[in-house]
């Protein structure tokens, strides 16, 4: 039987790629987040480089200003209308492709896949890392090995500290003093805490208005006015799941695609968690972006309101400050538990729709999609975002590659550190994770998001606060 289905499918992309080459007016609509991935692809010329070897299929990047959440909800009222204008190839996390296969219209790319014509090779398949094609699985419980998306730009979690003020507060014995722990952390905190608070960094930056200098900053006065904490997390929800994990729980599960569960209610093990992290805080030690009066916790950083900050790869430089000179550092995130070292893999997937698609575009935004995902692409598109990975091995192990690890151009040089360091994460037993997308999951994020930042931020009490999530997932809390 699956011989006859891919045989009928080779047919029907055979004859599909005859009209694809009678019809000149074939639009491959692919729509991504501008900024950072829009520059990029801009710049390596994607578009121009595939419509020259593919004429008569001409592409448009859809580039949509906001988050990638803002993506999903573009794209969904997109499949939801019917719109003649939805994209055919869209990039997202695994939770938004949930939806989109709720809706009907995310595309099974295994026929195209095993094209003996058009699709990889074995070998080419072997060549993406395993745990970014694992998360594109799991779909159709029918078939849940069928790949329903390919990865893109891939990313990770990274603890970012200010180097210099390491030095200055440590002097020689600085690097012994980078925390792997958490307990190694709330310990180096509170020395932190007390080396500030006495002056130890009050007389190194000057602090400038419209060009004029107006002395040194006082980095003990954000001490004395509640403006200081040695650390903080970007991520609400990264937070709230990453460190479930590490703390030995579970955050969700699921039945297939339609049906999931938020399993941190279960064990108690997450409300642990976030005891210990709001004593952490009301220690002084820990805060989220809100708490210094930011929008990110890099803006805590670059004002020295805090010298140490967990966030992802692809925003290291966002930590680099144009107020204040200083070297930046990159180490592995700390953990808990030397056996539950959890760090999330993160960036996005792309995957195709059809919505009232033809054979023909389906297959012009197939073509399209493997030849971003060629070895010398994603390895071009790593090293000119900094932050994102390569999602094929052998572009990791490329000689273009390696040279951007050891020896980046100096604007690059933060990025290729963390670059590193994610290197080191699969050689020194951290786990990647990924959790199960079903619909609803990109809810639960949202929500246990919201939770931690009503504790941390606002004070909340926890265990009332857990209630009221409790209740607001129900439909996710009752296993059938």
């Amino acid at each position: 039987m699956r011989k006859f289905l891919v045989f009928l499918i080779t047919l029907v992309l055979s004859f599909a790629l005859v009209s694809c080459k009678k019809d000149d007016g074939i639009v491959v609509r692919f729509a991504i987040t501008s900024g950072q991935i829009k520059t990029a692809i801009e710049s390596l010329q994607f578009e121009e480089r595939f419509e020259e070897m593919n004429p008569g299929i001409n592409v448009v990047i859809v580039a949509i200003e906001g988050s990638y959440d803002d993506l999903r909800a573009n794209t969904m009222m997109d499949i939801n209308s019917g719109s003649a204008t939805a994209p055919d190839l869209v990039i997202g996390y695994p939770d938004h492709f949930a939806e989109y296969y709720g809706g009907g219209a995310l595309v099974n790319l295994q026929p195209y896949i095993d094209h003996p014509e058009y699709g990889f090779t074995e070998e080419e398949l072997n060549d993406f890392l395993e745990s970014y094609l694992a998360e594109n699985r799991g779909y159709n419980s029918e078939r849940p090995d069928d790949l329903y998306g390919l990865p893109f730009n891939k990313s990770s979690e990274v603890l970012i500290y200010n180097r210099t003020a390491f030095e200055l507060l440590f002097e020689d014995e600085w690097e012994e003093k980078v925390p792997q722990t958490w307990d190694e952390l709330e310990q180096v905190s509170l020395e932190i805490i007390d080396l500030v608070k006495a002056g130890k960094l009050d007389e190194h930056w000057v602090k400038e208005t419209d060009g004029k200098e107006e002395g040194f900053l006082k980095v003990s006065d954000y001490v004395q006015t509640g403006k200081f904490a040695p650390f903080g997390y970007d991520s609400s929800g990264n937070a709230f799941i990453t460190l479930t994990r590490q703390w030995g729980g579970k955050y969700t599960s699921r039945d297939s695609v339609a049906k999931g569960y938020a399993e941190f209610f279960e064990d108690g093990v997450a409300k642990q968690m976030m005891e210990d992290i709001k004593a952490l805080h009301d220690a002084g030690i820990f805060n989220l972006a809100p708490n210094f009066g930011s929008n990110y916790c890099s803006d805590a950083l670059k004002a020295i309101q805090c010298i140490m900050t967990v966030g992802s790869t692809a925003g290291v430089r966002y930590n680099e400050s144009s107020d204040y000179e200083y070297d930046l550092g990159v180490a592995p995130i700390p953990y808990k538990h030397e056996d539950k070292k959890y760090v999330i893999q993160q960036g996005t997937n792309i995957c195709m729709l059809d919505v009232n698609s033809t054979e023909e575009e389906l297959l012009a935004a197939w073509k399209f999609l493997k030849f971003m995902l060629s070895s010398d692409n994603t390895a071009a598109f790593a090293i000119e975002t900094g932050g994102y990975f390569p999602v094929r091995k052998s572009a990791f192990e490329s000689e273009r590659y390696q040279n951007y690890l050891t020896n980046p151009a100096e604007e690059k040089k933060a990025y290729s550190a963390a670059a590193r360091v994610a290197q080191e994460y699969y050689i020194s037993e951290y786990t990647y994770f990924v959790d199960p997308a079903f619909i609803g999951s990109s809810k639960i994020r949202t929500e246990v998001g919201s939770l931690f930042d009503d504790i941390i931020v606002n004070g909340e009490d926890i265990d009332a606060r857990f209630e009221e999530l409790r209740n607001d997932l129900y439909a996710f809390v009752i296993k059938k």
